[in-house]
């Protein structure tokens, strides 16, 4: 009779302690992180905030790159009891944060977030040249052919606001009545039909102070004229058409989309410097292009077949 009584009393504890564990196991509420995490200054004010509950506690740990693996232990945020927790971009600048909260003696973690600066590269130029309208000269200096055009853009799109040169200016930011300065060019890129050394300025998009000239080393000189080479190269623009190639980008192999009639062709592969960097002559287009040998960046395949001619830019990763 004692052990069925203890058996009994024994199930009753039991099923309560999985009775609490479950009901402690998850919230019925699930807190949530709001707030500008992305800073343009180490000064930048950064303000999270979730939803009102009765008690919180903000909790901060390095970031790692592997952030499901992230070995850095999270600390509490001393003081850091508020529904709100206020910091800047210099103390807590890649730092992850997330916030434990406690509502009718249930507590609840949100999902972290990251105090980050906003990614952008440094802006480099690609340059777009029409097939047989140009040679190089130089390292940045190429003739062009009377009439075609140079397509340059900058190769970051995170850029707005652009001010164009055709000459180095005398400053940066250059003065307004500055002669380099192309009035009304200001996006992010610009078709070259005359002589010129060019190059640009440009801001970011959601850091307009954020600014970066793109450096004179890295301008590019165009001298257009009728070349002797310019006869050569002509080509019936109705004849030029757009090839598609997958995938892109590319770590390794590089495949061409279905070409009307023949399957072979003589493809030829440049860097935006204009810059042969790998041809074949006869090739078929069902066999993928092994790139892996380039280095990473923006190309352009040229691939002639049957009088015509396709291309389409695409990445090296």
């Amino acid at each position: 009779m004692t052990t069925k009584n203890y058996s009994i009393k024994l199930i009753a504890v039991m099923a309560f302690l999985i009775t609490a564990f479950t009901s402690n196991a998850q919230c019925s509420f699930d807190p949530t992180i709001t707030g500008n995490r992305l800073v343009c200054h180490d000064t930048d004010v950064v303000t999270l905030s979730t939803q009102t509950y009765d008690s919180y506690q903000w909790y901060r740990r390095e970031w790692y790159w592997d952030t499901p693996n992230n070995p850095n232990p999270w600390v509490a945020v001393s003081g850091a009891t508020n529904q709100t927790f206020t910091t800047n971009g210099a103390s807590d600048f890649l730092f992850e944060f997330k916030v434990a909260v406690t509502l009718s003696g249930c507590t609840e973690d949100s999902p972290l977030e990251l105090i980050d600066g906003f990614a952008y590269g440094l802006p480099y130029m690609i340059s777009t040249f029409e097939d047989g309208t140009y040679e190089q000269i130089d390292f940045a200096e190429f003739n062009i052919c009377e009439g075609a055009t140079v397509r340059l853009e900058n190769g970051f799109t995170v850029y707005g606001e652009h001010t164009w040169f055709k000459c180095v200016p005398s400053t940066i930011p250059a003065e307004p009545t500055d002669p380099c300065i192309i009035n009304g060019a200001h996006g992010l890129t610009y078709n070259a039909t005359s002589d010129g050394t060019y190059g640009f300025y440009a801001c970011t998009t959601y850091c307009p102070d954020l600014c970066e000239f793109l450096g004179d080393f890295n301008f590019i000189k165009l001298n257009f004229g009728n070349f002797s080479f310019c006869a050569l190269g002509t080509e019936d623009p109705q004849n030029q058409l757009n090839v598609s190639v997958y995938p892109n980008p590319t770590a390794q192999f590089l495949n061409i989309g279905r070409l009307p009639g023949t399957n072979k062709g003589d493809f030829t592969i440049a860097d935006m410097n204009g810059k042969t960097v790998k041809q074949l002559h006869n090739f078929s287009t069902e066999t993928p292009i092994d790139v892996s040998d380039l280095a990473s960046g923006t190309y352009l395949l040229v691939l002639k077949s049957e009088g015509k001619t396709f291309r389409n830019k695409f990445i090296k990763k």
